[in-house]
């Protein structure tokens, strides 16, 4: 005979099991409770009371998943619908609420998952970051076009991303590495220069104007970064652009 004891301890693992994502083609959380009944089923030997004892604790700990899974859906909703999220796309958040209305389960799975990776981050971090995730699944539901999106947290920190086109490009992202090209140009230049005071008696051709041109270039491209930043910061109506550096990827 099966005990009580041991069918708890295949309800927790179930029940474990049934928090994971649910694969797309599975049906959802009616799909869940069938094979978690078939589950209780083999594990406690067919009809008995261990089985009956099992089957409620499993369907008490569903109903608690369901209602978190919804909590964390209406919260979601009400993100999109609050100023707290911008695009330079209106489709965009129209596309985010219907794939999240298709499967909360999934989305919420993906929220769950944030969390877990970066424990400590805030629910609305954990919110934004698995809309990030949602539309870079997805990207094909969305625009071909590149588009922006911002997100503006209750403790006033914002954040703003440049989703790239069906293609791999975006705005940002060239300034970024124009940036960082600069960046490392004057890095290496500077690196030489201090290699010779070292010994400026050993012959060099270093051209002195060639610090001064790599310094420019990186301010440059550093201002060029920023006032893309502050640009969409205004647009979106953030009060700041001091946090552009956008969700974790």
């Amino acid at each position: 005979m099966t005990s009580i004891a041991a069918t708890n301890n295949a309800a927790l693992l179930i029940l474990q099991r049934a928090q994971a994502p649910l694969p797309q083609e599975s049906g959802g959380q009616a799909g869940a409770i069938d094979a978690i009944s078939a589950i209780i089923y083999k594990v406690a030997g067919g009809d008995s009371p261990v089985r009956t004892q099992a089957a409620s604790q499993i369907t008490s700990g569903l109903l608690d998943l369901k209602q978190a899974n919804d909590d964390i859906v209406s919260d979601t909703m009400d993100f999109l619908h609050s100023g707290g999220f911008q695009s330079s796309d209106p489709s965009v958040g129209d596309t985010l609420k219907a794939l999240i209305n298709e499967d909360g389960d999934r989305f919420a799975g993906l929220v769950k998952a944030e969390k877990a990776r970066r424990p400590g981050i805030t629910d609305e971090n954990a919110i934004t970051n698995a809309l990030v995730g949602l539309i870079r699944g997805n990207r094909q539901k969305f625009t071909g076009d590149e588009f922006v999106i911002g997100f503006r947290h209750s403790n006033g920190s914002s954040n703003i991303i440049n989703i790239e086109d069906i293609n791999g490009y975006s705005t940002r992202g060239a300034l970024s590495a124009r940036h960082s090209k600069a960046q490392d140009e004057a890095t290496a230049t500077l690196k030489e220069l201090l290699e010779i005071a070292k010994d400026p008696t050993k012959p060099h051709n270093f051209d002195g104007s060639r610090l001064r041109n790599t310094a420019i270039a990186m301010f440059a491209a550093s201002a060029e970064l920023s006032a893309w930043g502050d640009k969409w910061a205004d647009a979106f109506g953030f009060q700041s652009a001091s946090n552009i550096k956008g969700l974790k990827r």
